[in-house]
């Protein structure tokens, strides 16, 4: 364990200090020391699969001015069959092809008779070329160290089976003319191995049957000054070669590769051991189908046999190519292409929240789960708090992966690739910069004109202060003057202060927050109390855009026990409780039981910071959601009791009572008292809360 840690956690978010502070203030040690232990054990869980990404070293806008091409390259293409092949090979040659170059096409005896025609038709157009026909099949080495005869300047083999996109031969050469001893350049395809993508190593199809133009787009703005990457060895569907490095050291070993398959491997290691590498090309794709010059069975058999052959040449080539596969350097650049070429399809859903836990990530967590299952692309923005980072989340098929970003101008770099679908803002709680935050939201939605939506999990859009508590610790009611306001906001010691370094009044705060409202599509209320509090806040508000949707909650079964006559009642306290949820509720009422000896006894079934004793309070600790009813049943609760002092915006903890069957009372505040009011089990409690919950009991 790293003693250090959470010195450097502290070190690098000085906002911890101050809840750390406010805890130890109030002598809730054991708690401060629970939740941080907590906290550390879910982050630790967090980097297990979080790498750390600066996106602004992955992209640079492309300019095809950096990469002129002075001199003529050569192209050398082997053809043996693949007729289905050539058309779009050479659609996508002729369309694409812009720099001086020449084609060098090899015929090596085709059977199938379309092949000649089609090649002497289309090499019309290209005035220039030269065309070698076989009058019987040598092979590919052969046949590419024919043509390779013929070439003049560097170049490039390419199969029939592929197709190239705009500008590829100037970035395919780009590092042999520009940089010191490139021997070969291979792109990123779908299926060429330690090139291959979206899967490495895998045979994939062209990721999301896009074309190549398309996938293409999202690779080329990648910096790949810092991305290219030295591999054993090269792959030879679309692979740049040296020419000046073949005048030293020879080209493909045609006597011992025979027909194909580990010959530019050979060439490649043999480059190696000269002090030259091999590149693969972060910013190009190339559309390899794999299939055009051999069938699958003589594709098996040369494999086996030049294996043999390569690994007796060169004995650590196999171990340098589990090497790179163990490394795999390009598995974070892979993944942000995923994302980034995903969304180019119909785009993604991006949900923005924090991570501090409660109904909203429940929510959010449910949210994200209808999203996979209607196959939607679903991108995660997490604010952590406790390591004061961004975790961005992907969900789409089977791509499940996440970044951790440190600063929130490095998370718009990455958002301005990302193309937008939906931006659902779940919660904001927590998040610095927040003025910054709404101004980038308003860009994207500028820019994308994606759906905007915004969920009423608590009143931070109405208030720093977002449990809209005053200084007396009560419901606030949304005073009708501001300065009063912020009054508050400077003299309040509540934990809301522990989460924002915020010095915005509030007249700016709810002018920023205003005009996310007006721009939002939607926005979700969890009850018409939480509506009722919104519309006051904001009272020009366009009324048509709030939906009320309660929270869709997983049954739990009806409580069922006999209920024993005892000489005191139960009241049972449900959930998390800190300050405004009624900590200090139940503070007072255990010191009224204890005093006045009042045959009541208070089960809390959660935690709570407040460090209470009583002979008269059991604390059970945290609960699995599915064990509730018999802990109930156990305990022989007779009446639970929300204690939250606050304007809750839907209480989950009601909710479950109620399903449970079980009494319930409630203050009159809130989504609790507007869903207790209908229920027939239910007690709505009115101000001077203890001596009621007492007076109710007695009676």
């Amino acid at each position: 364990m790293n003693i250090l840690k959470p010195f450097q956690i502290i070190k690098n978010n000085p906002m911890l200090l101050k809840k750390i502070w406010f805890y130890l203030k109030r002598g809730e040690i054991a708690y401060l020391l629970s939740k941080g232990k907590e906290k550390s054990k879910e982050n630790n869980e967090i980097s297990k699969d979080t790498i750390e990404i600066f996106p602004k070293e992955y992209f640079t806008k492309f300019n095809i001015e950096n990469y002129q091409i002075d001199i003529s390259i050569d192209i050398i293409i082997p053809v043996y069959n693949g007729f289905e092949f050539l058309e779009s090979l050479f659609n996508s040659l002729e369309a694409n092809t812009s720099s001086a170059h020449r084609l060098i096409v090899i015929d090596d005896c085709s059977p199938d008779k379309r092949v000649k025609p089609y090649l002497l038709k289309r090499l019309e157009k290209h005035k220039n070329h030269i065309f070698i026909e076989h009058k019987e099949n040598l092979g590919f080495v052969k046949s590419v160290n024919e043509g390779y005869f013929y070439t003049k300047n560097h170049f490039v083999i390419l199969n029939t089976d592929t197709e190239v996109p705009e500008f590829w031969l100037e970035r395919v050469i780009y590092p042999i003319l520009k940089m010191d001893k490139v021997a070969s350049t291979t792109p990123f395809t779908n299926s060429g191995q330690i090139a291959s993508f979206p899967n490495f190593i895998l045979d994939n199809d062209i990721f999301e049957g896009m074309s190549v133009d398309e996938l293409d787009k999202s690779f080329r703005d990648v910096n790949a000054t810092n991305f290219y990457a030295e591999a054993p060895t090269g792959v030879g569907f679309c692979m740049g070669i040296n020419y000046n490095l073949t005048k030293d050291i020879g080209f493909f070993l045609e006597d011992e590769f025979g027909r194909g398959y580990g010959e530019e491997n050979d060439w490649c290691q043999r480059a190696i051991n000269n002090g030259y590498k091999n590149l693969i090309v972060p910013n190009l794709f190339v559309y390899h189908k794999h299939g055009g010059s051999f069938s699958m069975e003589d594709k098996k058999k040369l494999i086996k046999e030049n294996s043999i052959k390569l690994l007796h040449k060169h004995p650590n080539y196999d171990r340098d190519v589990q090497d790179y596969i163990k490394r795999d350097i390009h598995k974070e650049l892979r993944n942000i292409l995923i994302i980034i070429a995903s969304s180019t399809q119909d785009g993604v859903h991006l949900i923005i929240n924090q991570a501090l836990g409660g109904g909203s990530n429940i929510y959010s967590n449910n949210l994200v789960k209808i999203y996979k299952k209607e196959n939607k692309r679903v991108l995660q923005l997490i604010y952590n708090y406790y390591t004061n980072s961004f975790i961005i989340y992907f969900d789409y098929k089977d791509y499940n992966f996440s970044f951790e970003i440190k600063t929130f101008d490095e998370v718009q770099i990455f958002l301005e690739k990302v193309k937008l679908k939906e931006i659902f803002i779940n919660n904001l709680v927590s998040f610095k910069e927040i003025e910054n935050t709404i101004g980038f939201i308003k860009k994207l939605v500028k820019r994308d004109n994606p759906k905007l939506v915004t969920a009423i999990h608590d009143y931070f859009i109405i208030c720093p202060n977002y449990m809209l508590l005053n200084l007396e610790n009560r419901y606030c009611n949304i005073p009708d003057n501001l300065e009063e306001c912020n009054s508050c906001l400077k003299s309040s010691n509540l934990e809301w202060k522990t989460l924002s370094d915020n010095n915005m009044d509030i007249i700016q705060w709810r002018k920023n927050f205003k005009e996310l409202l007006d721009i939002s599509n939607s926005i979700i209320c969890f009850s018409n109390s939480s509506k009722d509090i919104l519309l006051k806040a904001y009272n020009s508000l366009n009324i048509d855009k709030i939906v009320v949707i309660p929270h869709r909650i997983e049954p739990l079964r009806e409580v069922n026990y006999v209920k024993e006559d005892k000489k005191f009642k139960i009241i049972g306290i449900l959930g998390a409780i800190n300050e405004a949820k009624g900590a200090g509720v139940i503070e007072e009422l255990i010191d009224r039981i204890d005093k006045d000896s009042l045959p009541i006894k208070i089960t809390l079934i959660g935690d709570t910071p407040r460090a209470l004793s009583s002979k008269n309070l059991k604390i059970t600790g945290r609960y699995k959601r599915e064990d509730l009813p018999k802990i109930i049943e156990d305990e022989k609760i007779d009446i639970f009791l929300i204690p939250s002092i606050c304007p809750e915006t839907f209480s989950y903890t009601t909710q479950e009572i109620i399903m449970m069957n079980m009494p319930i009372m409630v203050f009159n505040i809130g989504a609790p008292a507007e869903r207790v009011k209908e229920y027939k089990k239910g007690i709505v409690i009115e101000p001077d809360y203890i001596n009621n919950i007492i007076k109710y009991l007695n009676e």
